[in-house]
């Protein structure tokens, strides 16, 4: 009988207590723009090391930490949302997509990705 033991990859894995950011109400015709902080954490093996963001609308501004996030670390992903950028008023929300590989060299080389999703009420 043969028997054998199944490893899972180490890998990164970013979790967010609050995946849903609200930038309040802003002013179309003043430009106004509000930063908000999104607080994420290692829930990995490996360290986290971020690629790129997308976004479906220039109106969100995400800023990425530069350096790798150990295991069990918090991070703080900052998104500004910008009013003047939209022609719309009312709710609006944008998806941002983070994406975040190993920073290690024995990690595994696999993009993987988690979303985050930011709403601000436009008014005139």
């Amino acid at each position: 009988m043969l028997c054998c033991s199944l490893r899972a990859a180490a890998q990164p894995r970013l979790v967010f207590s609050e995946q849903l950011g609200d930038a309040g109400v802003l002013s179309v015709s003043r430009e106004e723009s509000r930063k908000v902080v999104f607080e994420g954490r290692n829930a990995g093996t490996e360290p986290l090391v971020f690629d790129h963001a997308e976004t479906r609308c220039p109106c969100a501004e995400v800023q990425l930490p530069k350096k790798a996030v150990k295991p069990g670390k918090k991070v703080k992903i900052r998104v500004t949302f910008h009013a003047k950028e939209l022609d719309d008023r009312g709710v609006v929300g944008n998806v941002i997509t983070l994406f975040y590989r190993s920073g290690s060299p024995r990690g595994s080389s696999r993009m993987d990705y988690t979303r985050i999703r930011i709403r601000a009420e436009l008014k005139d």
